[in-house]
């Protein structure tokens, strides 16, 4: 899993991607001092209220980001270790009689 922030021009703001697949941004208040992240994908309703979550560094707001999309979307990063996704494992189990 390889986690890359972007700085975007006056460093207030940067672009997240995991694995090369972009997740969305955060984004520095400069009232506050505070960080914010705004993902690129959707959230689901229970989830939308960590768009208003704060924190201390762009590391933490980006990190948080990661963990919120492997924790809604874990197919993104799941393997067996019998190299076959869990899809394809269900699909020949459901398939075989």
């Amino acid at each position: 899993m390889k986690i890359t922030f972007r700085d975007c021009g006056d460093k207030t703001k940067s672009k997240i991607f995991l694995n090369g697949t972009y997740l969305g941004y955060v984004q520095l208040d400069v009232w506050t001092q505070k960080w914010t992240m705004s993902p690129s994908f959707n959230l689901p309703y229970n989830f939308f209220d960590t768009r208003k979550d704060k924190f201390d560094s762009s590391y933490r707001a980006g990190k948080n980001m990661v963990e919120l999309y492997s924790f809604l979307f874990p197919r993104a990063e799941e393997e067996q270790e019998f190299g076959i996704s869990l899809n394809d494992m269900l699909v020949f189990l459901k398939t075989r009689k």
